[in-house]
């Protein structure tokens, strides 16, 4: 058995507690709240004001409670697109829109190679160009693969850039991928730097490694 480790670096991305990518545990009100009873609310405002104390900017009137209003609907509607999947929040900058990047690992499935790019979807015929496919390696994972591509949704015009990474882990029979999306180009291909180093930060471990455990790290 294993369990996915993200060390990411926390001046640049914000991890939403395992706890609530999953289902919501309900207080008997049927309130969300966290194993320390805090609501997404309270979480959010709390780490709002973390977020501008250590930034060094002035936050102004309305920053914190911008922040965490944003926080709170991060909360509230990201995990619905990849239920169970642990997600980060790029956010180098309080002032910026956290950008969700969703990692997950699950059994291995078939041939290593059609694996890889179906889950990077490196072929994807919804793509308005040919994906732009690209091997990427890490220490932890090895070889994988980096898709990059343009797409519209369903009945929608709107263009929509998808970034995904794909590895397989023969020592653990375990696949892995990281996605992320967005309707703002721009916004994805400026973290494209920071992504890549959270791509290379993600490791499986063994049930019995425990070094530098840290419950929030737990997929």
């Amino acid at each position: 058995m294993s369990w996915l480790n993200i060390d990411y670096d926390s001046d640049t991305w914000l991890k939403i507690p395992g706890r609530w990518t999953d289902v919501y545990n309900e207080d008997d009100d049927g309130v969300p709240t966290d194993d320390d009873q805090q609501t997404p609310a309270e979480w959010a405002a709390e780490t709002a004001q973390d977020c501008w104390d250590d930034s060094g900017i002035d936050s102004g009137e309305t920053g914190v409670a911008f922040l965490a209003e944003t926080l709170q609907a991060c909360v509230e509607k990201y995990p619905q697109a990849f239920p169970g999947y642990d997600i980060v929040l790029h956010l180098p900058d309080p002032r910026a829109m956290p950008l969700p990047v969703y990692v997950t690992d699950f059994p291995i499935e078939g041939d290593r190679e059609p694996a890889l790019r179906l889950l990077a979807m490196a072929d994807d015929k919804e793509a308005v160009e040919p994906p732009i496919v690209e091997e990427f390696t890490t220490e932890d994972l090895g070889q994988g693969l980096r898709v990059l591509r343009y797409f519209t949704m369903p009945n929608s015009t709107d263009l929509l850039i998808g970034l995904r990474y794909a590895w397989r882990s023969e020592k653990f029979d375990r696949d892995l991928v990281m996605i992320t999306a967005s309707p703002a180009p721009g916004r994805v291909l400026s973290a494209l730097e920071d992504i890549d180093d959270l791509a290379r930060s993600i490791r499986l471990r063994a049930d019995n490694d425990l070094d530098d455990y840290d419950s929030d790290d737990v997929a």
